[in-house]
């Protein structure tokens, strides 16, 4: 074992224990195991269950397949004396059957080179879970102070129990209200079962939410300066057994219904270009080469219940409508809870394009000031209304360079900031009419 590794191992325990200890509570008592998934790895708490004699012993216990900086965070009333992890064995690489190779006295000899397989083209959908592997084995040598059953809880990270968010939202024709149903499927291939295990997601990477919550501890005990935008919050998902493949969790208490109604929304760049940099990206053409499109959506957009959406994490969502004979029909199709929305009041699901309505996109000014550390860009939307009667629209804006940025000016004076990187403008635009919304964005940055 790492000494670097079981030292962050023990510094994340305490992190966690200080920033809202629910995350690693002990858990109720019907649970044997925690586990907290995040994006890229797993924070496992496994009980075991040992029998020990009356004198001191070896005993050999099994954790997930890829489990990485395991220490034992309680002994369950026997001393420990040493832990060793037992690495698993590699398969010998051998060569190909019946290629040949260069005699024992050849001078000069190259074997020939075994012709290449192409490689099978990926599928949009590839799996990328890792393959198959045994359990990690661990010899705990332990004392007792007499003979019998002690439970004793071992804590490390692995890499193999992966997992996705999904989903759906329900409405009737009267399209008013909408009800939000989720679930977490969590792939496990650690080799072996969860049972009953107290699950806990993050939706961020260990690292990223790591750092975050030092952040967090240095804001609350030492007055340092909190971030603009929260960060991921844990989600509870209560109690489950992961078996072996791949086990549905359903998300609780996220079926209150909730207010919707139909919007269009101009949303025109989307977060492909967002730099979570400090400091902006200067290049010029940034976001206006090519031309940003001019299709407006029809949408709904639903509102977000805070206590109950807290913590949930980004999945793709479909909107369905239960028609009169009770037969479900799907709107449209979306994503919810991205960390770009992670402060956003309303959610929107676009179903169509908007007939008549269109947007266009224009920046009057790019202003680099290096003295100052500032960099100016000056942007006006056009919306175009061919309709005859008034239209509202939602206008979605990113701010793409960098996440250190201040709006300036906005001329519908109704901003909503959604995100790290994005803010969104209300407008009414009349029939037969054309508005315009001007903002001034400014972002700055340190020497």
């Amino acid at each position: 074992m790492k000494g670097r590794g079981r030292t962050a191992l023990l510094v994340l325990l305490v992190l966690l224990a200080a920033c809202g200890g629910h995350v690693h509570h002990a858990a109720p008592l019907e649970a044997t195991n925690d586990i907290t998934l995040y994006r890229d790895i797993a924070l496992v708490r496994q009980r075991v269950d040992v029998n020990v004699p009356a004198t001191a012993t070896m005993i050999r216990v099994k954790v997930a397949a890829g489990a990485t900086d395991l220490i034992v965070v309680d002994r369950g009333g026997v001393e420990l004396r040493s832990v060793h992890v037992i690495e698993p064995k590699v398969a010998e690489v051998v060569g190909e059957p019946g290629t040949p190779e260069c005699p024992e006295d050849a001078v000069d000899c190259t074997p020939p080179e075994p012709e290449a397989t192409p490689a099978p083209e990926a599928e949009a959908d590839a799996d990328t879970s890792p393959g198959a592997a045994p359990p990690v084995d661990v010899d705990l040598d332990v004392a007792a102070p007499h003979a019998g059953t002690y439970s004793l809880v071992l804590a490390y990270t692995t890499n193999r129990l992966q997992w996705d968010a999904d989903y759906t939202m329900t409405t009737t024709s009267a399209r008013d209200r909408a009800v939000l149903r989720g679930a977490i499927a969590v792939r496990n291939t650690t080799a072996i079962a969860f049972d009953r295990a107290s699950i806990h997601v993050i939706d961020a990477g260990l690292a990223g939410w790591r750092s975050r919550t030092a952040e967090y501890m240095a804001t609350t005990m030492v007055g340092g300066t909190p971030s603009t935008t929260p960060a991921a919050t844990p989600r509870d998902l209560g109690i489950a057994t992961l078996v072996d493949g791949e086990t549905r969790v359903e998300i609780s208490n996220i079926s209150k219904p909730r207010a919707m109604n139909a919007v269009l929304v101009y949303d025109p760049i989307g977060t492909k270009l967002d730099n979570p940099a400090g400091a902006p990206v200067r290049d010029f053409n940034l976001g206006i080469a090519p031309a940003a499109p001019s299709r407006i959506t029809e949408s709904f957009e639903v509102q977000r219940d805070e206590q109950g959406t807290a913590g949930l994490p980004a999945g793709p969502v479909r909107l369905l409508e239960r028609r009169a004979d009770g037969g479900l029909g799907v709107l449209g199709e979306s994503r919810l809870f991205d960390a770009a929305t992670r402060v956003a009041n309303v959610d929107t699901i676009a179903v169509g394009t908007a007939e008549g309505v269109t947007g266009h996109r224009e920046r009057r000014e790019l202003t680099i000031d290096d003295v100052r550390q500032r960099l100016t860009e000056e942007f006006v939307i056009t919306l175009d209304n061919a309709r005859d009667h008034d239209v509202g629209v939602l206008v979605r804006e990113h701010l793409y360079r960098s996440q250190t940025w201040n709006v300036s000016y906005e001329s519908t004076k109704r901003p909503s900031k959604e995100g790290a990187q994005q803010f969104s403008m209300r407008s009414t635009v009349p029939a037969k009419s054309q508005q315009k919304i001007l903002y001034v964005v400014v972002y700055t940055w340190d020497k």
